[in-house]
Formats: C-alpha cells, sequence, structure tokens
C-alpha cells in the first residue's frame, strides 16, 4: 500500500483533490451497488466490529486490542477476526508464533498476542472456525464497510489528528466512504485525543462518544531528551512521529515508508547508518517491528504504546449487555 497523499489532508480546494473527485463518484457508485446486491451472512456469535471511515491511520488495531483484552479479564473468550491484510495466506488460518508478517499480515501478529486471531479471505468462515474453537464473542478488525459480514455492534474509530480529512472519498480524499453513510451504521464513536468542532458537528446527536487517548507505557519515558531517527511504514506516521514528542524525545530524522511496508537487510543497513551519522537510536513502531528481519530487531527501539478509554466501565458494560443477550438467545 501506498502512503497517503498530502493532499488527503488539505481542503478541498487542493487541485489534485477537485481532479480526482469524479472519480470519488465513481467508487461511491460502484459501493452503492455493491450493497443493493450483497447479503449479509448471519453468524452465531456476538460480533463487535471495530471500524473507521478514513483509509488506514486512526487506531482501530489498538482499539480493538484494548476491547479484546477487556473482555478477556471479564471472563469472556474473545477471537480477532481480520483479513489479513498484506499477508500471502488467503485461507482461513489461525495464526501461530511461526507466522511472519509475509504471510499472515502485521495486525493479525499483533492481535494473536491477545487473543486467537484468525485471518482469510472469507471471514465469515472464520467466525464458524472461532466458535469451534471455542470463542464466544468475536472482535472483528476493521470489516466495517463489507455488507456480507454481521455486526451486532459496529465501533467506529476516529483520531483527533486525522478526523475525516478533506470530507471526501478515495481517490480525492481518505474516506472509504461518505461521513454521512458510515455514520449511519454506527452504534458506538471512539475518539482518540481532542477532535475538531468541525468533526464532532458531522456525528449526530444519538450516537454515543467515549473518548480515549493513546498512552505510552512508563519504560519508553526514558527516551526524553534522547537523540532519536525514528521511522514508520503506517497509514498516518505522523501519530507516531507525535507520540514521540509526547515523550520529549529529540528526534533528529524521520522516515515515511509505504503503509506495511516489509523492510529488508538494506533497509535496515541505511537505517543505521543514518542513526550513526547523527549519533542517535533507531525507534520505530510495534506494528512495524513485526516487519524487520529478526536479526536486526535487537538494533531498534519501539515505542509500546496503548489506548485508554475514558469511561472503560461504561464501554464494557455496553458490550456485556451485547454478548450475554446474544448467548441468552
Amino acid at each position: 500500500m501506498l502512503k497517503a497523499p498530502k493532499f488527503w489532508y488539505y481542503n478541498q480546494d487542493s487541485l489534485l483533490s477537485n481532479s480526482l473527485y469524479p472519480l470519488s463518484l465513481v467508487f461511491r457508485l460502484g459501493t452503492k451497488i455493491r450493497n443493493l446486491v450483497s447479503k449479509e451472512r448471519k453468524a452465531s456469535l456476538p460480533i463487535v466490529c471495530v471500524g473507521n471511515i478514513v483509509i488506514g491511520g486512526a487506531g482501530k488495531t489498538p482499539v480493538a486490542l484494548k476491547i479484546g483484552d477487556m473482555l478477556k479479564k471479564a471472563g469472556y473468550n474473545p477471537h480477532f477476526v481480520s483479513k489479513g491484510y498484506g499477508g500471502l495466506e488467503k485461507n482461513n488460518t489461525l495464526v501461530k508464533d511461526w507466522h511472519s508478517p509475509k504471510s499472515v499480515g502485521d495486525e493479525p501478529l499483533l492481535l494473536s498476542e491477545i487473543a486467537p486471531t484468525w485471518i482469510g479471505l472469507d471471514r465469515n468462515r472464520s467466525f464458524k472456525l472461532a466458535k469451534e474453537q471455542g470463542a464466544n464473542c468475536i472482535v472483528m478488525d476493521d470489516g466495517f464497510q463489507n455488507p456480507t459480514l454481521q455486526k451486532d455492534f459496529s465501533i467506529v474509530v476516529i483520531n483527533g489528528e486525522q478526523g475525516f480529512g478533506n470530507k471526501r472519498v478515495i481517490p480525492a480524499g481518505p474516506l472509504r466512504e461518505s461521513i454521512k453513510r458510515g455514520l449511519s451504521r454506527t452504534n458506538l464513536v471512539v475518539t482518540i485525543g481532542e477532535i475538531s468542532e468541525s468533526v464532532k458537528n458531522k456525528i449526530p446527536k444519538h450516537i454515543p462518544m467515549i473518548g480515549a487517548s493513546f498512552k505510552i507505557k512508563e519504560d519508553d519515558l526514558m527516551l526524553k531528551g534522547q537523540k532519536i531517527t525514528a521511522f514508520a511504514g503506517i497509514a498516518y506516521p505522523e501519530k507516531f512521529f507525535n507520540s514521540l514528542k509526547l515523550v520529549k524525545a529529540n528526534i533528529v530524522d524521520q522516515i515515511s515508508y509505504p503503509d506495511h511496508h516489509i523492510y529488508s537487510e538494506n533497509d535496515l543497513l541505511n537505517l543505521a547508518e543514518m542513526a550513526n551519522k547523527h549519533k542517535s537510536i533507531l525507534v520505530t513502531t510495534k506494528k512495524d517491528i513485526v516487519r524487520i528481519p529478526k536479526s536486526f530487531r535487537s538494533l531498534v527501539k519501539t515505542i509500546d504504546g496503548f489506548v485508554q478509554f475514558d469511561d472503560e466501565k461504561l464501554l464494557l458494560e455496553i458490550l456485556t449487555n451485547l454478548i450475554e443477550s446474544k448467548i441468552d438467545n
């Protein structure tokens, strides 16, 4: 996947955005036709979908990780279901320790650290396999725009730094669908960081919102004042670079790679050379470290961040009621 174009986050009068706007209309028409001809397939397990309206970078995977962890601690047996974006494996597969990001994608590897994680193109099949393996609920990372997948509760994640970008649908902007259409199917909005009034005004009053923040683990605070060469291959790398500024790290260089980039040995040798030149240390994200050759991982420090909800008790109560009501039926 290529880097998100910067003009997606400018205003709508961008020349590039205006020139691509007709293609956005075609994309929206195609989506409408797909939704009309597709039929939702029913699953027997309660399914919580964590998605977003923009392409990548909103923070849905950290939110999914947190929700999976919350449900485990509450006594449930959640399984994650993901498409396994970027992985070569297309069959329905339970992610194991020996899998690589090339085979199953980077996000499923992170999810599998918390709970059993299934990947594969046919996510309805993954739901069935998860139940056979003892799951009593599903947390689906992405899939919000797929009309064939059952969603008992849909959470849309909005990142304050991104918002809705220039509020246009791809390729003229970062939206996967119109804001109105996306929010019409949303049960809850999770906002990470402060969101602007223009974004807030787009969210209908009847949709509950829970605030959240991205926290850095205590040992990462030791980066304060250190010279850092930061690099990331994620959809919205600015979010990672800004998190380093939160811990007052001294960023001497920052390098962005395409989203889901698989790092080669040459990439790491070049990065090590840059870091050596600046007498700095290499720092990246947890999502990136799984895509780095194992022999080079000891050279790189990762920022271990997590999502913290403003009202975790309320969210757990909502999800518990959903799961219990479906189990009872």
